[in-house]
């Protein structure tokens, strides 16, 4: 019995530690190369409509457009570099991470009765799906901002 509390207190404390670096992960590269402020830099469309982004920082501060073209081109240099460092890091640590989150989920389900196992399962199904929402909103925003 303490075996199996010992291995059981093991798997969270591994699967702990692999949400908190990959919740790390996610957070750094959801954020923009570029900073922006909460003040009053919201960007407008042509017709003056507010677009709901925030300029950029180094917008803010009145470039000239010189500044602005040199400056665009480190920005977009910067983000294909973040990008392909993103990608290794998925190739390299996603399968691991999968591995574990399914061997998890099984240790869990094997406590639990089969109402709990198929509620379970119900809720993995919907957090998954919202967490493929959210990549494929990403997705679509990601080429959007190149442009921007």
């Amino acid at each position: 019995m303490d075996k199996l509390l010992r291995t059981r207190l093991t798997t969270v404390v591994v699967l702990a530690m692999v949400f908190g670096a990959g919740l790390l992960l996610g957070l750094a590269a959801d954020r923009s190369l570029v900073a922006t402020s909460a003040g009053d830099g919201a960007r407008t469309d042509d017709e003056g409509q507010t677009t709901g982004h925030q300029k950029a920082m180094y917008e803010q501060v009145g470039p000239s457009e010189t500044q602005k073209i040199v400056i665009d081109s480190i920005v977009q240099e910067y983000r294909t570099a973040m990008r392909a460092l993103h990608a290794e890091f998925r190739a390299a640590y996603d399968p691991r991470y999968e591995a574990l989150l399914v061997e998890t989920r099984a240790a869990i389900k094997g406590v639990l009765t089969p109402e709990q196992v198929h509620a379970y399962d119900s809720l993995i199904a919907e957090r998954d799906s919202l967490a493929a929402d959210r990549d494929r909103q990403r997705a679509e925003r990601s080429p959007r901002e190149e442009r921007e």
